[in-house]
């Protein structure tokens, strides 16, 4: 059941945040705005990506984008059932990848619907150091990242079953 809780919890913070960061920023007129949240290091950016990762442009396939994210969902989901039913060690890995996955394909799906007013998956978290930045990103993606974090560790650390899930 633990590994269940993971995504859902990704999933509720992930909507949550996405939501009233888009609420505020438009309730404010603060689009094309930053907001400063730990000086310049850590600031909200406002931004409907309507590509996938690091801004790369697929506005022209966006249907097989979703497509191809719900089928990742489906085998990530199958995995994880498989990791947790054999006690493999990447049951946490993939349950932080499954959460970002489906925040993610929320966005992409929403789309779809003219009505709600989404133009891509909601990216806000923009940190770097004056004009050193990384990608504006989401909770969705953090979670992607840990999750393939956690399963590289586990992948070159794990030695005679010693994997991250037992020291947890």
């Amino acid at each position: 059941m633990k590994f269940f809780l993971i995504p859902i919890a990704i999933i509720f913070f992930d909507q949550i945040s996405k939501i009233l960061v888009k609420q505020y920023f438009i309730n404010q007129d603060l689009i094309f705005q930053r907001i400063n949240i730990l000086g310049d290091f850590l600031r909200f950016t406002f931004l409907e990506n309507p590509g996938i990762a690091f801004g790369i442009d697929t506005s022209n396939y966006h249907i097989y984008i979703t497509i191809l994210t719900i089928l990742a969902i489906i085998f990530i989901f199958f995995q994880l059932l498989h990791s947790i039913s054999t006690k493999m060690f990447d049951a946490y890995p993939l349950s932080f990848i499954l959460g970002g996955a489906i925040g993610n394909c929320i966005d992409r799906v929403l789309v779809f619907s003219p009505s709600l007013n989404y133009n891509g998956v909601i990216d806000f978290i923009d940190m770097g150091i004056g004009n050193f930045r990384w990608y504006i990103f989401n909770i969705a993606d953090a979670s992607i990242t840990v999750g393939l974090f956690l399963f590289l560790y586990n992948f070159f650390m794990n030695k005679e079953n010693n994997s991250i899930e037992k020291n947890i």
